[in-house]
């Protein structure tokens, strides 16, 4: 896929952090893409966190940058990379916020590119219940798994 993307900036020799900058009319915003290894060795939890003005980290701050479709394809780039390299990864991402706004986001993009997305990846849908199956994109999703072909 050739989306308008933000350039990566640094990337951890691991591929557990990447950075990049959102820019927009709110001003120019570091954002880090976070791979932490959970409980079972090869799942990783993705998240995306805004650095804020007192330099802490937030996974729920909402910058309203105007570039949602850049920074979605960021992430998705560095999905690709990361899987690429370590292709056993399996990479578990769900929303930070209660609202459910986010994994919505997410939902919609993965939809939107399913088809080319179901090219490299297997990608699965997390119930309310915690069952995983085949992301189907008339359902909704508390969180989704994906795993390189």
């Amino acid at each position: 896929m050739n989306l308008p993307s933000y350039e990566i900036l640094e990337k951890a020799d691991d591929y557990s952090e990447f950075k990049f900058i959102s820019t927009g009319p709110n001003g120019s915003i570091i954002k880090f893409l976070v791979f932490k290894k959970l409980f079972v060795e090869t799942l990783y939890n993705l998240s995306l966190l805004d650095v804020m003005p007192d330099g802490t980290y937030s996974d729920t701050h909402f910058s309203n940058n105007n570039d949602l479709r850049k920074i979605l394809a960021t992430i998705l780039t560095a999905v690709i990379d990361c899987t690429a390299k370590f292709p056993d990864r399996q990479i578990f991402f769900q929303g930070s916020d209660e609202e459910g706004k986010r994994i919505s986001l997410y939902h919609k993009a993965i939809s939107k590119h399913l088809f080319v997305l179901e090219k490299e990846f297997y990608i699965y849908g997390i119930t309310d219940d915690g069952t995983e199956e085949n992301f189907n994109p008339s359902k909704s999703y508390t969180a989704v798994l994906v795993k390189r072909k």
